[in-house]
């Protein structure tokens, strides 16, 4: 008798990364998982084919974010926050790329009820469209803009009246 093999999901978090950079990994690979659930749940046609190479473009960028957070855990292994200037760097884009897996879920949960309720509706293929352009680019998604450094306080001391 063999032994059991355990194969690893493909949308798990990667292990070797510590807790703060697998955690958007994981973020992002959850989001994944709900997308083709979605995709799953149609009836066969123009809107699943369409979702289904949409999900396989969104495959390609969770590899991206992968390799993104891959290079942020090497600059530095964290566990709730990061302070090293290019780690945060990395940490925004990776914020602005979950927040965009989450876009893109809730897009195809748009389309999918659309679908349900009406599969001849117009508004499904505008929704494909824009799910499709926005899917091209999510782990690429840029880094929202830094804020405006603050000025320094200026500490006024009380003058000492006579």
């Amino acid at each position: 008798m063999g032994h059991p093999v355990t194969v690893p999901r493909q949308s798990d978090p990667t292990p070797s990364l510590s807790r703060f950079w697998n955690g958007y990994v994981g973020d992002c690979a959850n989001s994944v998982a709900r997308f083709r659930r979605i995709t799953g749940a149609l009836p066969a046609g123009p809107a699943r084919s369409w979702l289904a190479e949409i999900a396989q473009r969104l495959d390609a960028e969770l590899d991206a974010v992968r390799r993104l957070a891959t290079v942020g855990d090497s600059i530095e292994p964290a566990r709730f926050r990061v302070r090293e200037e290019p780690a945060k760097r990395i940490a925004q884009r990776l914020d602005a790329s979950r927040s965009a897996f989450a876009d893109a879920v809730s897009q195809a949960a748009e389309v999918a009820e659309q679908v349900a309720l009406d599969p001849a509706h117009s508004d499904v293929r505008a929704n494909l469209e824009v799910l499709s352009r926005q899917a091209a680019t999510l782990a690429g998604a840029p880094a929202p803009p830094e804020p405006e450094p603050e000025p320094p306080r200026r500490w006024w001391r009380r003058r000492e009246r006579s």
